[in-house]
């Protein structure tokens, strides 16, 4: 029997797009074990970091009680029967000490990994966020500071945020009733939830141990968000104290943690409100303050005795706010966060300090704000100078230390300022009020802004380092 030649050249071009389907089928399959088996290969946090076995032989070389202790352990262990008697327990503390430190960054890296790996996170716009809902907290030194109110360092920016935020307010266990009786006369309790904290401080040998509540939310956690949106709350692993990780003294935050939000544990030291994120020309940056460095290099070897490599802690940065790239900004004794210097208003527009009298500024100071001004426009940044004074720098009073947000009900930017004491500076012949020229600088960049009289700066920060937006 003969088949037609037609039929039969159908029948082959059928069975070769069969055999073509298949092996593309089969070559997918293939190269997706491919990815998946090199993205497994890619180099842990662990390796990344650098993170040693507890056990691994490492180095002590530090100042107990005026005495310079070096010993190679554990090798050397039995000499610190050799060293002075009244050092001896607080060495062998501090032997201890870094053993669970050890422990404790480890289970961190590779808790955070396998988060890494199931999800990229982002780190969200400050002037996206509407302010939905807020984090503050009160140290006791504030709530001492006014025999009047226990908040009264709060009260008028509280009065500032919009309506509809709601409010998490930390503060010590025995302030609770009080704090509570003032929200009710202010007509604040509905919108302001409490936590109260207790606060110990003890003392393990001669090393102090503690755990309280901080005035600068900004910088006790980092907001970030993942591909779902759900929003994460990430953990310096330490914010007062490094000696015994394994009690760290930021838990409290963990309250926070539900199902709105997830609490995050990063194997780094920082501080929010030196890590500011722009966009422009489509790209995301990480400004980063050079101080952020120098913490985790301090902090780091207090902790753990050995340094991880700078590069692997920018990466870290990188990969936790979802960015493009990373820059570098210098740090100066006042201007120690990039907060105090600069705020990010939209995708590219950046409000920074210009101080009117800028031949009396410290020169540390000139420094970093040239060189701020000389980053931002080498980024294409639309730069927003805010008039400021040099002894304003020098006291923390900073105009661009700001709570940037969407107002929910009118879809307009917006900003909280500090509101400092007024006075009259002299443009274009003519003498105006600074708070003109503030109020005017914001507007010329689109935002509607609201000023909250405070005292934050007494302390060294304002309005951006103790209110956090969760969202």
């Amino acid at each position: 029997m003969k088949f037609p030649s037609g039929l039969i050249a159908r029948r082959g071009l059928l069975f070769v797009l069969l055999l073509s389907a298949l092996l593309a089928v089969v070559y997918g399959l293939w190269r997706a074990d491919w990815l998946r088996l090199s993205e497994a290969r890619q180099p842990s946090l662990l390796q990344r970091l650098q993170v040693p076995q507890p056990s691994d032989p490492w180095e002590l070389d530090a100042i107990f009680d005026g005495y310079r202790v070096k010993l190679a352990l554990p090798q050397e262990l039995d000499k610190v029967d050799t060293l002075p008697s009244q050092i001896q327990g607080t060495v062998r503390q501090r032997i201890e000490f870094r053993r669970r430190n050890i422990e404790v960054l480890r289970k961190v890296a590779v808790a955070l990994d396998r988060k890494l790996e199931s999800s990229r996170t982002i780190h969200l716009a400050s002037h996206d966020q509407t302010l939905a809902r807020v984090v503050m907290s009160s140290s006791p030194l504030f709530i001492r500071t006014s025999p009047v109110s226990p908040i009264a360092m709060y009260e008028r920016v509280l009065a500032a945020l919009p309506d509809y935020t709601g409010v998490d307010f930390f503060v010590p266990e025995s302030s609770v009733s009080q704090v509570a009786l003032r929200l009710r006369a202010l007509g604040m309790e509905q919108r302001v939830r409490l936590h109260g904290e207790q606060e110990y401080e003890l003392v393990e040998g001669v090393v102090p141990l503690r755990h309280r509540t901080t005035r600068w939310m900004r910088d006790l956690f980092w907001t970030a968000a993942d591909q779902g949106g759900h929003s994460l709350l990430l953990l310096p692993l330490a914010f007062y104290q490094i000696n015994d990780l394994s009690r760290p003294d930021n838990d409290y935050v963990e309250e926070l943690d539900d199902e709105l939000q997830e609490v995050v544990r990063v194997p780094l030291f920082f501080k929010g409100g030196n890590l500011l994120v722009g966009v422009n020309g489509g790209r995301r940056i990480l400004f980063i303050g050079q101080d952020e460095l120098k913490l985790n290099q301090d902090f780091y070897f207090n902790a753990f005795f050995y340094f991880p490599p700078q590069e692997e802690v920018l990466g870290l940065f990188k990969q936790l706010a979802g960015v493009d790239e990373v820059r570098v900004l210098p740090n100066s004794k006042h201007l120690f966060h990039l907060d105090m210097a600069m705020s990010v208003l939209n995708s590219k527009t950046v409000a920074l300090i210009e101080p009117v009298d800028e031949d009396a500024l410290v020169e540390d100071d000139r420094r970093v704000i040239a060189e701020m001004r000389r980053v931002l426009t080498e980024y294409g940044f639309h730069i927003i100078g805010v008039p400021t004074f040099a002894d304003w720098v020098g006291t923390f009073k900073s105009p661009v230390n700001i709570l940037i947000f969407t107002n929910r009900d009118s879809g307009r930017p917006s900003a909280i300022v500090p509101q400092f004491e007024d006075r009259l500076i002299t443009k274009e012949g003519k003498s105006v009020s600074i708070y003109q020229k503030i109020k005017q600088a914001y507007a010329d960049a689109g935002v509607k802004t609201v000023f909250a009289v405070n005292g934050f700066y007494q302390f060294g920060g304002n309005l951006h380092c103790v209110i956090l937006p969760l969202k």
